[in-house]
């Protein structure tokens, strides 16, 4: 499994807080970069300046009207009005900051950055920025990724197939039935969706040694339409 220090970008273009916005934006689009980790002058990152932060700031204000002030934060109706005015990176940048390791799972970084809908993570080591791992970063790992590893046997897919099943909660027939033959899957049983139905077989071609899949699930609904309720 790769770790984040296999795949990272180490040579970090960074911001101080007290920049300017425009020269903040000056640094994104010479470096051709969609944020900047906003570093003190101890090196400790204080905060991320992205695109958004920066976008925000070209929409029109709206004034709330009075009686909006009794039912909105107004803590947070401040630093919204900061983050649209403000003239300097610390005014406006994203202080909660989001992190990865060197040593951290590249699969955990996916996961974090697809949840957060994110482009990128400063990595930390001992609390001092040692690199950023963006999406670009994975899609470049993956592209340079060997090719499957050693075809499985027929027994073996099948035991494989149904511990991925296993681990994915999406899935809503835990009866399906695997088997396997020169290196076909064949699926049988009920599922609820035509994007069950497909996911599975997503699955089941990642498995090294899958030539090929014989889907035979079929969708609860329509042989409920079809038969009635059993």
């Amino acid at each position: 499994m790769k770790t984040v220090a296999e795949v990272m970008t180490r040579d970090v273009i960074t911001v101080r807080p007290g920049a300017t916005i425009h020269d903040a934006a000056r640094l994104l689009v010479d470096h051709g970069v969609s944020g900047l980790p906003v570093v003190d002058d101890d090196g400790a990152v204080v905060g991320v300046l992205s695109e958004g932060d920066l976008i925000v700031r070209q929409k029109p204000r709206r004034q709330p009207p009075w009686w909006e002030l009794f039912f909105r934060d107004g803590e947070r109706l401040a630093r919204e009005y900061q983050k649209a005015v403000g003239t300097t990176v610390a005014e406006v940048m994203s202080r909660k900051v989001l992190y990865a390791s060197p040593e951290t799972p590249i699969e955990w970084v996916a996961a974090l950055l697809d949840r957060h809908r994110i482009r990128r993570l400063p990595v930390l080591e001992r609390g001092r920025l040692v690199g950023i791992v963006s999406r670009g970063d994975l899609v470049k790992a993956l592209a340079a990724a060997p090719g499957a590893g050693a075809a499985l046997s027929d027994a073996e897919l099948v035991l494989a197939m149904k511990d991925r099943m296993d681990r994915e909660a999406w899935i809503s027939n835990r009866g399906i039935l695997v088997e396997a033959r020169n290196g076909t899957l064949t699926l049988w049983g009920m599922v609820e969706s035509d994007a069950e139905r497909a996911a599975l077989e997503t699955m089941a071609r990642a498995l090294p040694g899958c030539r090929a899949v014989d889907n035979q699930t079929i969708i609860r609904s329509r042989v409920v339409a079809r038969y009635g309720a059993a």
